[in-house]
């Protein structure tokens, strides 16, 4: 299931349909938003820092699909395209809309939770706080490229087309980077860095579960309730526990009284000891 090497990385050909999926919904969603004089989707599917207040919970999942302007989408399909057919190969395509998904949702509960308000004042000078909003699939693909450097941290990649690295590189030099801008200043050009950091934390953590899967079962032994349950003892007789003496006396038994006097339990305890 997992190689050594990808192949055909960002190939025309492979191109898998669930990223093929994902590509088309993104640019026909942005096209009709565009279409909008007031940007209808943007203002009602973006995701709001203030989204826990009236639980609008669906946010958290529509906010991926929205995205600011034409370069924005063009980054984030491009990453999409390059990558995820590889990461689908390799995970298929329920674990590949499962890792898109949840490193999404995850980045954007992130993002919501340090993305405070600010003072804003309007043309009568009335001031009111603002909640600022996130858009677009960033997290999610940070958790594909996430997920693609677990699976495959030696492939080779070109950083800007031009800049050759090993994948492990490349994750590990953008999370330092996410991290950094995510703690200096959250809301940095308006770019949710915490959303990116925290969507390609997700997608590399499932992808490494998924490939070591000896792991979450050392973690899950760790945690009370969540490791296997002991088998409960059977109330059946082992046979190796059988003396000698407990044979003898149903030998006995069986000399004097018949079979039919002998107990289940003793009949059980005869069924054992003659298997063995």
């Amino acid at each position: 299931m997992f190689n050594n090497e990808p192949r055909n990385i960002g190939s025309m050909v492979g191109i898998s349909s669930s990223v093929k999926f994902l590509l088309i919904l993104n640019v026909v969603i942005f096209a009709l938003d565009a279409l909008t004089s007031q940007r209808l989707l943007t203002e009602n599917f973006a995701l709001r820092a203030n989204w826990w207040m009236n639980f609008e919970i669906g946010q958290l999942f529509t906010y991926m699909f929205i995205h600011g302007s034409l370069s924005h989408l063009m980054v984030n399909m491009l990453g999409l395209f390059f990558i995820g057919p590889t990461v689908e190969r390799t995970i298929g395509a329920f674990r590949f809309f499962i890792l898109y998904y949840v490193s999404g949702i995850l980045g954007g509960l992130g993002w919501s939770l340090i993305a405070d308000p600010f003072p804003v004042a309007d043309a009568f000078g009335n001031t009111f706080m603002h909640y600022p909003i996130c858009v677009g699939a960033s997290g999610a693909v940070m958790g594909i490229l996430g997920a693609f450097g677990a699976l495959y941290p030696n492939a080779k990649l070109l950083l800007w087309f031009v800049i050759p690295c090993r994948a492990w590189m490349l994750v590990l030099g953008l999370a330092i980077w996410e991290l950094h801008e995510t703690i200096s200043e959250p809301l940095i050009g308006g770019i949710a860095n915490a959303a990116h950091l925290i969507g390609g934390v997700a997608g590399f953590s499932y992808a490494i579960s998924l490939k070591h899967p000896h792991l979450v079962d050392e973690f899950k032994a760790r945690i009370p309730g969540l490791g296997k349950k002991k088998p409960r003892p059977s109330n059946a007789p082992r046979a190796e526990q059988l003396s000698k003496e407990d044979v003898d006396r149903i030998l006995d038994k069986i000399g004097k009284e018949g079979m039919g006097a002998l107990t289940p339990r003793e009949r059980e305890m005869l069924k054992r000891a003659t298997r063995g």
